[in-house]
């Protein structure tokens, strides 16, 4: 038997990201995830191993594109939200947005 856990945090996203299993782009702002996490029994001190996130959607129209919950594995969402905030990647974010269709943001001064 495996202990297991559920945490509960927001993430926010300053530009649309594209996350598996969802047609297209979601757009830039705050979403509740929860991360389902079991006691990895090997570990030296109490660690938890993350197997699952479910990302809550809020908008009308990405929730009538499917359910207002994505499965997502936790090193994807991971990559994402690093994809999102790092400002050397914004050539790769940019291709991104305009891979799914989307108008990158002209960051110009």
């Amino acid at each position: 038997m495996s202990i297991t856990r559920t945490t509960h945090r927001t993430v926010t996203f300053f530009h649309p990201f594209h996350l598996p299993d969802h047609a297209g782009l979601l757009p830039a702002g705050e979403y509740k995830v929860d991360t389902l996490e079991k006691l990895d029994p090997n570990a030296p001190k109490r660690s938890y191993i993350k197997l699952e996130c479910h990302v809550h959607l809020w908008s009308e129209k990405d929730t009538a594109k499917g359910p207002p919950t994505l499965s997502v594995d936790p090193k994807v969402l991971e990559a994402a939200l690093a994809l999102d905030s790092d400002p050397m990647r914004e050539d790769e974010r940019s291709q991104m947005i305009r891979s799914f269709g989307g108008q990158p943001e002209d960051t110009a001064a």
